[in-house]
């Protein structure tokens, strides 16, 4: 039953089942199911979301957009074929991975396929748009479990459940906290951390050395840059996905002078009729001691 797993994110309370989702025994909150995904979203209080740029994910055209990005590309990145090797071959039966902002759900279905037979897993995201797709991509998959939640204000689990946490491109942990650290509540004693992403990524702190520093045992950080080929249709999406997000980032950013408003079709490159794209991708793996509690 779900609510073996799923806890309140606000009180950490156990759950009873209701006629329209779940209600906690201490708090007596509730929490709906809406087309057959749980919905623990908690609102962030005093939140400025007109220069949030997650914001956009929101727009059900950018939602389409970003699919048609992943639906090109997904599968022809370096980084995520080393990262979803490394996460299955740790998988095994009876084990739980936990995908933080699944997107659109091409790499929740990539996990499926990649994962020993018995492994859970349990993906999630905030927006109603990207949720659908996730859904419609992961029909018929019986292992895997969509939920509705916010990272930044609560997750619907007790500490130390997880044994494999996936983090693309989206934060966990309340303001002020790392997502390394939210990881390594979340993660059971031997657990692992996953952190996978593009862009070049500027660190005060050397990775690995940040994974030590929040009680990590180990940790890895790998780097790719490349150029791949871009489908006409991906370069339209990530035009017109640009185009949206760019005015938030220059409200976001008005005193930054830095790259981080700078639009990625910079880096499109058309050679011989063809589009060339620069790609930057980071992993990060940390593991758990297995002796820490």
């Amino acid at each position: 039953m779900m609510s073996d797993i799923f806890c309140c994110p606000v009180c950490k309370g156990p759950l009873r089942s209701t006629s329209k989702g779940f209600q906690c025994r201490l708090c007596e909150r509730s929490y709906p199911i809406r087309n057959g995904i749980p919905d623990f979203y908690i609102s962030e209080s005093e939140h400025d979301f007109s220069v949030d740029p997650n914001i956009i994910w929101l727009d059900p055209q950018v939602v389409e957009a970003r699919d048609t990005i992943y639906s090109h590309c997904s599968r022809a990145l370096k980084g995520m074929i080393f990262c979803m090797h490394e996460i299955g071959r740790r998988t095994s039966r009876g084990c739980r991975v936990l995908e933080v902002g699944m997107g659109t759900g091409h790499f929740t279905q990539w996990l499926a396929e990649v994962s020993e037979p018995g492994t859970s897993i349990y993906a999630f995201d905030f927006s109603w748009p990207i949720i659908e797709e996730a859904q419609a991509k992961t029909a018929g998959l019986t292992d895997v479990t969509l939920f509705r939640a916010n990272s930044r204000e609560g997750l619907p689990f007790q500490r130390a459940i997880f044994d494999i946490i996936l983090v693309r491109l989206a934060p966990l942990g309340a303001s002020g906290v790392p997502s390394v650290q939210a990881g390594f509540e979340l993660l059971k004693p031997g657990g692992w951390y996953f952190s996978a992403g593009w862009k070049n990524e500027r660190f005060e702190t050397p990775p690995t050395e940040f994974a030590f520093q929040h009680g990590y045992e180990s940790a890895e950080y790998h780097e790719w840059q490349y150029r791949r080929m871009q489908h006409e249709e991906e370069r339209v999406a990530w035009q017109y996905e640009q185009e949206y997000l760019l005015p938030m980032l220059k409200r976001k950013y008005a005193d930054d002078t830095s790259e981080r408003t700078r639009s990625d079709l910079d880096d499109a490159q058309d050679r011989d009729g063809q589009i060339l794209k620069m790609t930057h991708e980071h992993v990060l793996i940390a593991h758990k001691s297995a002796a820490q509690e």
